[in-house]
């Protein structure tokens, strides 16, 4: 019960900041709308994002509780990465559009008050302390949440940069200075969705996860006795922190197979963290050819 009572909490959490989140969207989308100020616009696109990213995080816990079947012998877990890439691409188409609007209205300022600006920002501010104060027990918990969690980091971080150009508008009458935020934090957003595009991207085409070191791994299982040589090793990211390893280790005795899986199993799941790591014993004379040694054609 603790368990489930923990996950019950986190979806919680995250629901609470996901609707406070959306709420000042469309609030901030229709001022930045009405009043031409760019700035604003580009912390509602971030504002936007975040929203996407926490509904991830959502989508992502409700489908892991889902049952594997023999057709989705994993779930629905990936989709998560499938949103995370649109949720990058999102960021980018949005980042590109607020540049181009920003250079023309660098070209032909426009006066922008300021007084939306400030109260937008700071009504922002007080939402995104809020949503991380929501989540911050969770995201220690958990790495999805930690994802959204930072990504409001970064929303808290636009909604400075508006109430830097409002006061550059306000005390110095500086109009420019609201396109050169929205351009600023434009390249913040360009910044975000390539990391978010390339994690997503790596974890498609199984690239193995960047803390894993196959070569290393490759030497600890070599020098567990009774084994004389390793082959086929791969490693990918399924979702989040799920980790999975594949390999194949050569035998000089058959006879020591289960105190030889054994050893190995605690090299990859205790000291390497791998969720669900499958390693096949293989006799001397019957092992697979290695795929390193086949000739593409």
């Amino acid at each position: 019960m603790n368990g489930y009572h923990g996950v019950s909490t986190n979806i919680k959490a995250l629901r609470i900041s996901a609707l406070l989140i959306l709420i000042y969207f469309v609030f901030e989308i229709a001022i930045a709308l009405s009043t031409g100020s760019l700035s604003l616009l580009a912390d509602a696109g971030h504002e936007l994002s975040t929203f996407v990213a926490i509904a991830i995080s959502l989508l992502a816990m409700q489908l892991a509780t889902q049952k594997p079947t023999p057709k989705k012998t994993f779930g629905l877990l990936r989709i998560e990465i499938l949103a995370a890439l649109f949720n990058g691409l999102l960021l980018l188409g949005m980042a590109g559009f607020i540049i181009i609007r920003g250079i023309d209205r660098l070209q032909n300022p426009m006066e922008v008050s300021s007084l939306p600006m400030f109260i937008m920002a700071f009504g922002g501010i007080s939402l995104e302390i809020a949503s991380l104060w929501i989540m911050y027990k969770g995201q220690k918990e958990n790495l999805n949440i930690r994802g959204s969690f930072w990504h409001v980091m970064n929303a808290f971080l636009g909604s400075v940069a508006v109430i830097i150009a409002a006061a550059f508008i306000q005390f110095g009458q500086i109009y420019v200075a609201d396109a050169w935020a929205g351009i600023l934090f434009a390249f913040i957003l360009i910044w975000a969705s390539f990391g978010i595009i390339k994690d997503s991207f790596f974890i498609l085409i199984d690239v193995a996860p960047k803390e894993v070191n196959l070569i290393s791994i490759e030497k600890e299982l070599s020098k567990i006795p009774g084994v004389k040589k390793v082959h086929h090793f791969h490693a990918r990211t399924l979702v989040g922190s799920i980790k999975t390893f594949s390999g194949h280790l050569v035998v000089k005795d058959m006879n020591q197979a289960g105190g030889i899986l054994k050893k190995a199993k605690q090299i990859l799941d205790k000291k390497h963290g791998f969720s669900l790591s499958t390693v096949q014993i293989e006799d001397e004379n019957l092992s697979e050819t290695d795929i390193k040694q086949l000739e593409y054609k």
